[in-house]
């Protein structure tokens, strides 16, 4: 087989192979598989298609995640992805992680994963090597007030970052948590709440015991409002002691 009809027959098996619209092949063409070099040449080509595909599969791919994405963020209802979809989409980035480089990641965008696709946001902020960068997403998508469920994805993600997560983060947690009990009044929610809130900073405590001088009064504030909830009392002597030992 010479150089030109090589070149076709690589030609041919590529596109082929890949989907595309199959390259002309000459009738003339003389095909003889009897060398070790022409089943080279077969074996380079069907090489050769098996990475065109490669490629375009995973632009295709790409192409998915962040159209996708862009409808998350679309302003009105009916914008959230199913959990079928997110799950897609965090199978991508996980596989190609290059992908990330191109998906928006301003102030407004991340509030809108955070209302239409939280499980596609958790796993960007797990994928953020910036400690920097996973306190500003995550500052981002905390709202108050919260509702239950809200409460229930966030404090989840704070306490699987519980290593990198900044003391401005967590008063901005704390803010946000104080609002919602301030809307629940009183009742199973709020005490949820406060009990959840309390679990996240013993976690950040664990993880940064300079923390308890750091939010000392803003804490102790917090738990005195809600004595009757016996894992905010714990709290609150939890940093009374630390502060006592710090002295």
């Amino acid at each position: 087989m010479d150089a030109a009809a090589a070149k076709a027959f690589y030609d041919y098996i590529a596109t082929t192979v890949v989907g595309m619209p199959p390259a002309p092949l000459s009738r003339l063409l003389s095909v003889n598989f009897s060398t070790a070099e022409d089943a080279r040449i077969v074996s380079d080509g069907i090489s050769r298609a098996r990475i065109l595909y490669e490629q375009k599969s995973k632009l295709a791919q790409a192409e998915y995640v962040l159209a996708q994405l862009a409808k998350a963020t679309l302003p009105g209802a009916g914008t959230a992805l199913s959990p079928q979809t997110m799950a897609r989409i965090t199978a991508a980035l996980e596989q190609q992680p290059d992908i990330l480089q191109s998906v928006p990641l301003d102030a407004e965008n991340i509030r809108m994963y955070a209302k239409n696709c939280w499980n596609v946001l958790v796993t960007i902020v797990s994928m953020t090597d910036s400690s920097s960068d996973v306190n500003r997403i995550t500052q981002c998508a905390i709202v108050q007030p919260m509702n239950i469920v809200e409460h229930n994805s966030l404090a989840q993600l704070l306490i699987d970052q519980t290593a990198v997560i900044s003391a401005d983060t967590l008063f901005k947690y704390l803010n946000a948590v104080e609002a919602s009990c301030r809307v629940q009044q009183s009742g199973s929610a709020q005490v949820h709440n406060v009990r959840l809130a309390s679990k996240v900073f013993n976690h950040a405590l664990d993880a940064n015991g300079a923390l308890a001088e750091t939010m000392s009064i803003e804490l102790s504030s917090f738990c005195l409002s809600y004595t009757r909830v016996k894992d905010a009392t714990d709290l609150y002597r939890r940093i009374i002691t630390a502060d006592s030992t710090a002295l």
